[in-house]
């Protein structure tokens, strides 16, 4: 798997779709790299393979992605997913105030796709939710 910071954020996110695995730990910091410049919802996609259980790599690299993710876009978006995905890669539940401030971060971007994904491997209470925000994203984006 090749991903570059020059890939599409659909081209990057078909890459590592159920496919985030690398024979390095470089590979998987390359990829969060490359997902942080591409926009949120590509580095949101790096956590959401995260969160999923996605990663073949060590729980250490897993951590660190994240902070690679929180460094190279510091968005609201990217910083409200950092520690509802860290608790679950430490194999917690994460906090309310965590999954709701991820929550409110999504409603107010214009696509956060990837972000409702790791809502959904934090909460699946919230599909409901999700959905209508999946919908008003639809809506948006004119299909």
């Amino acid at each position: 798997m090749r991903v570059n910071p020059k890939m599409t954020e659909y081209e990057f996110i078909e890459e590592i779709d159920d496919n985030f695995i690398f024979d390095e730990d470089r590979e998987y910091e390359e990829a969060a790299r490359a997902g942080a410049a591409i926009s949120d919802n590509a580095a949101l996609m790096v956590g959401y393979e995260l969160a999923k259980g996605g990663s073949l790599a060590s729980k250490e690299v897993n951590l660190a992605l994240l902070g690679i993710l929180a460094e190279g876009r510091p968005t609201p978006v990217v910083l409200a997913a950092v520690p509802v995905v860290k608790a679950l890669l430490e194999g917690q539940p994460a906090d309310a105030e965590s999954v709701g401030k991820l929550l409110a971060a999504c409603k107010e971007h214009t696509s956060a796709w990837s972000g409702l994904g790791i809502l959904l491997c934090a909460d699946e209470s919230l599909e409901p939710e999700i959905d209508a925000i999946m919908e008003r994203y639809r809506s948006a984006d004119g299909g």
